[in-house]
């Protein structure tokens, strides 16, 4: 399917856009989850990156707890106990993150027992925590989306007041409004930067021309659906599609029709696939089609009524726009290059044997024949 819109990223700059996403990758926990690029995972290695940062902080702000319960001044044994555990975890998380890329705690709740134990230090005297509250606010605001950032900002605004008491509530109201003002436009910068990443990845991945992905995005999910048929044996097809005699239409009517034309094309095909398929322009006329589960034979079917449905459009007035079409499922090939150089090789025999032709790669013996029937209906 084309990129009609920008990609909603994992956390939206302005909210719950996504929440099923959103929930997932705050409680997301393996760093090499990913086959591939996509665009949501723009801001997914972003917090990654800013969490790989923050664990020392949060690591200092709880081990400072511990030793001044400890060695300075004495705190109830709960505190220094649980202070304690998660300094220690904190610890073993950063250890994980750092030798083996995978996070042990993920950054809402490494933020949420850190903030526990400073918020709990101050409630108990330790005025200069101040300083870690504040840290750990720009990276609450760094690591959540904006809505559930200002809600946790507000609620550590309350558990300070509630820390202070009221005796110190005249003495600390100045400081925490110091400190909340500064965090507002330290969440305002960087949600900025945050918007301006996700426009940035979706030029990068979509041609300008069309609204299809480009061919720099095409090697990597091809890359993901190999690695998905390897692990989970889920069939997949790719589609190239050449229009037949382009040159000729831009030669005779001019490259503004050639536009039109290509524009129209990418219209046809993206109305008839489904939302999980992904639509390509590789370069000039060509297209790519990546089917997900749909093995050779039903690939085959959707590649044919895409050929009659293109060749029966008057795309051009007066004029058969027709096109050929490759045709090539993931049981074929060893390698993503492999698999787009066999779709291209039978795009070619398509064009060879006439033009206006669907030509397949037969795919192997191995390829399980009992797959296709549980194929969803493809509209």
């Amino acid at each position: 399917m084309i990129n009609r819109d920008p990609e909603v990223p994992l956390y939206d700059a302005t909210g719950f856009k996504a929440p099923a996403r959103f929930w997932r990758g705050l409680l997301r926990t393996d760093v090499g989850s990913s086959q591939g690029f996509d665009p949501e995972d723009v801001q997914h290695e972003r917090r990654l990156v800013l969490y790989r940062l923050l664990l020392p902080i949060m690591f200092s702000a709880t081990m400072v707890v511990v030793i001044e319960g400890v060695l300075i001044t004495p705190r109830p044994l709960f505190l220094n106990v649980f202070a304690g555990l998660v300094t220690l975890l904190l610890a073993a998380t950063a250890y994980a993150f750092f030798r083996h890329d995978k996070v042990l705690i993920p950054p809402v709740l490494a933020l949420l027992a850190t903030l526990i134990t400073v918020v709990w230090s101050i409630k108990l005297g330790s005025s200069y925590q101040e300083l870690w509250i504040f840290l750990l606010m720009i990276a609450m605001a760094a690591l959540l989306p904006t809505a559930a950032a200002l809600a946790g900002g507000a609620t550590i605004l309350a558990a300070l007041f509630w820390a202070h008491g009221w005796q110190g509530f005249g003495e600390g109201l100045a400081l925490d409004a110091a400190i909340f003002s500064t965090w507002l436009l330290s969440l305002a910068m960087m949600q900025l930067q945050a918007r301006q990443t996700d426009e940035l990845a979706d030029l990068a991945l979509t041609d300008p021309l069309t609204g299809a992905y480009n061919r720099r995005y095409l090697l990597p999910q091809t890359r993901r659906h190999l690695a998905d048929y390897h692990r989970y044996a889920r069939l997949s097809s790719l589609l190239l599609i050449d229009i037949d005699y382009f040159k000729r239409i831009n030669d005779e009517m001019g490259h503004v029709e050639g536009d039109r034309v290509l524009k129209a094309m990418v219209a046809l095909i993206d109305g008839r696939i489904r939302g999980a398929d992904m639509l390509f322009r590789l370069g000039g006329e060509e297209f790519v089609v990546l089917l997900s589960e749909v093995g050779a034979q039903t690939a085959r079917k959707i590649a044919d009524e895409l050929r009659s449905k293109i060749a029966s459009q008057e795309v051009i007035p007066g004029r058969r726009v027709t096109v050929s079409i490759g045709v090539c499922d993931v049981t074929t090939v060893d390698s993503a290059e492999d698999w787009l150089l066999s779709v291209d090789r039978a795009m070619y025999e398509a064009k060879r044997k006439g033009r206006d032709q669907v030509y397949i790669k037969e795919p192997s013996p191995r390829d399980p024949t009992n797959v296709e029937g549980t194929i969803p209906m493809w509209r």
